[in-house]
């Protein structure tokens, strides 16, 4: 079934994605910022959007977007007016909704709407392929040089500060990946497939183990193997592919928790 190159480009896409996100998405749930994933999944339709508004390529304008949207979101800290999930969740409601009426008032609207929301990762080509992996290995080099520093600021950033670490800037850098690595998946596999790999694979692999590099490689490994799983699947069975990886990934939660279970009654 991958002796077509597009069943290949496929592969290699979402062997990129699931990495790259499965990484990204550790740090994510650690610092219970979920729906910060979504809001920059979202935040990045809305450039693809008006991009195939006005005719122009999606890739600039959703990523310029995600980056803009993970750089101000992920510096809003606490205020006596509004908490940072009130923020959070303002961004949503507006990226959702300005998504929506662009493509209303464009051509095909319904039709960049499904492709905006699932994506089609059967259609990437060469160069983006390029891309995604590109992101991939930079997520790969940059959890081997900087993972301590992220995960120090992230379990607690007074402290990080206290002992002389830019508690601030590792977070942007860490908030500015996660905005590249959004951007670029989003345009190819979807909002509900990227906000997937961003949170799933990464609560399964908590539930499995303390270790935080054993976690990484766990919810890396279950973001390429569940996205490989879904070309297979949504091959034999012909569905589509978006749908069948968030299915996927979402049974691979209640397993882990499950595992999980009988191995704490097990040691009772």
């Amino acid at each position: 079934m991958f002796e077509p190159l597009f069943m290949r480009l496929a592969l290699a896409a979402s062997i990129a994605t699931g990495a790259s996100l499965g990484i990204i998405g550790v740090y994510l749930i650690i610092r219970r910022m979920v729906f910060f994933g979504l809001v920059l999944a979202n935040v990045a339709t809305v450039g693809a959007a008006i991009a195939q508004a006005l005719g122009w390529a999606p890739e600039g304008p959703s990523l310029a977007a995600a980056i803009g949207a993970a750089l101000v979101l992920g510096g809003t800290g606490a205020s006596t007016w509004v908490s940072p999930e009130s923020v959070m969740g303002w961004a949503y409601a507006a990226a959702s909704s300005a998504t929506v009426l662009i493509l209303a008032l464009a051509p095909g609207g319904s039709t960049d709407t499904y492709h905006l929301l699932f994506g089609n990762v059967l259609t990437v080509d060469t160069f983006h392929v390029g891309v995604l992996s590109l992101i991939a290995a930079a997520t790969l080099l940059c959890q081997i040089l900087f993972g301590r520093r992220f995960l120090l600021v992230t379990f607690d950033a007074q402290a990080a500060s206290v002992a002389g670490v830019n508690a601030r800037g590792w977070s942007l850098l860490l908030y500015l990946l996660t905005g590249v690595a959004v951007a670029t998946a989003v345009d190819h596999i979807g909002v509900l497939s990227t906000f997937a790999l961003l949170t799933l694979p990464s609560t399964a692999a908590l539930l499995q183990t303390r270790s935080m590099r054993v976690t990484f490689v766990i919810a890396a490994g279950l973001g390429v193997a569940m996205s490989s799983l879904a070309l297979v699947v949504s091959y034999k069975l012909d569905l589509p592919a978006g749908p069948t990886t968030v299915a996927l990934l979402s049974l691979a939660v209640p397993v882990a928790g499950m595992r999980k279970w009988m191995a704490a009654i097990a040691w009772r």
